[in-house]
Parts: structure tokens; C-alpha cells; sequence
């Protein structure tokens, strides 16, 4: 293996991070904004043809993301151990590992469920209840983008210490998430 092998892959994954902020746009541009906590109005918004493309965008931008957290560790611990790093790392895989299941619900269940919706089944109102606007989804969404947060939060301190990165980094970084994991309004996500 080539020496410098280990950083061209460190690198990548570091693209691949900025890559995924561009694809959390996009995909956020494209879906439109959704509103968990009225199911009616977040199954018509699901009813759009801009949904499924969006979500693929944003599940994409998600693993990317999770490619590219784990190049920030490598890059940040290459030459010594962090232990903030790896608890960043590890909150930070966390979060994402948790939500990762429900964005998957958001792509390939939620437009079947508008079409039933649409085709007059009421009922499936109570799928999209149980599993977002009180369910299990909230919590498991609310608990993820929280070690996400702690996460990212880590790393931002991890980067601010490491002293190669610039230190606007290290402040930029940790304010990515939280207009993302709990998003306000269209306008802060």
C-alpha cells in the first residue's frame, strides 16, 4: 500500500462530509417543508412528486454524512488519540444510526401511505401518528438528533483543539445540526 494511501481515503471522506451538507439542501429545497406534527398536512405534502426524489437525496446525504464522520475522526486522531474525537464519534454514529431507519420510512413507506390517504383510507392517519407525530418515530428522532448534537458538538471542540483546522471550523461545524435535527421552520432547516 501506498503511504499516502490513508490520506487520499481521509480526504475523500472529508469531501464526502461537505458533499452530504449539499445533498441535506438540495433534498430539503426539493421536499419542501414538512409538518410532523399535523399527519394530514404531512401526508399531502408526501403526495408530492418531488418527495421520493427528495428523500433519496437526503438518505444518500445521510450515509455520506456517516462516510464522512468517520473520516473527520481518522483525520482528527491521525497522528495522536482524541478522546473527545472518539466520544464525538461515537454519539455522533449513534444519532445517525438512529434516525437512518426512520428516514427510510419517510422514502419508502409515507408516499404509499398518501396514495391509500388519497384513495379515501382514513385510517392510515394512524400509521403516520403512531410512528411520528406521537410514536415511537419522535422519540427515536428526538434521541438521535440529540447524540447527534452532543456529537457534532464534540467535534467541533475536537477540531478547535486539533489546531490544523481553521477555528471558524470548529464553530461552524457543531451550528450545522441543529436547524437539521429539529428543524423550526423550511426557512432554518
Amino acid at each position: 500500500m501506498k503511504p499516502h494511501a490513508p490520506l487520499t481515503r481521509i480526504r475523500l471522506g472529508l469531501a464526502a462530509l461537505a458533499l452530504s451538507g449539499l445533498m441535506f439542501a438540495i433534498g430539503i429545497l426539493l421536499r419542501g417543508e414538512v409538518d410532523m406534527s399535523n399527519p394530514e398536512v404531512f401526508i399531502r405534502g408526501a403526495a408530492s412528486p418531488m418527495f421520493v426524489p427528495a428523500w433519496t437525496i437526503i438518505l444518500a446525504g445521510v450515509v455520506l454524512n456517516l462516510h464522512g464522520t468517520f473520516a473527520l475522526y481518522r483525520y482528527l486522531t491521525y497522528k495522536a488519540e482524541s478522546l473527545t474525537a472518539f466520544l464525538a464519534l461515537v454519539l455522533r454514529v449513534t444519532g445517525i444510526a438512529l434516525v437512518l431507519p426512520l428516514f427510510g420510512f419517510f422514502l419508502v413507506s409515507i408516499p404509499v401511505i398518501a396514495n391509500l390517504y388519497h384513495q379515501g383510507n382514513q385510517g392510515v392517519i394512524a400509521i403516520v401518528e403512531a410512528n411520528l407525530t406521537r410514536g415511537l418515530g419522535m422519540v427515536v428522532l428526538g434521541v438521535g438528533g440529540t447524540a447527534s448534537m452532543i456529537g457534532v458538538t464534540l467535534f467541533g471542540i475536537a477540531i478547535w483543539r486539533h489546531g490544523k483546522l481553521p477555528k471558524w471550523t470548529g464553530v461552524l461545524f457543531p451550528l450545522s445540526l441543529p436547524l437539521l435535527a429539529f428543524p423550526l421552520t423550511f426557512a432554518t432547516e
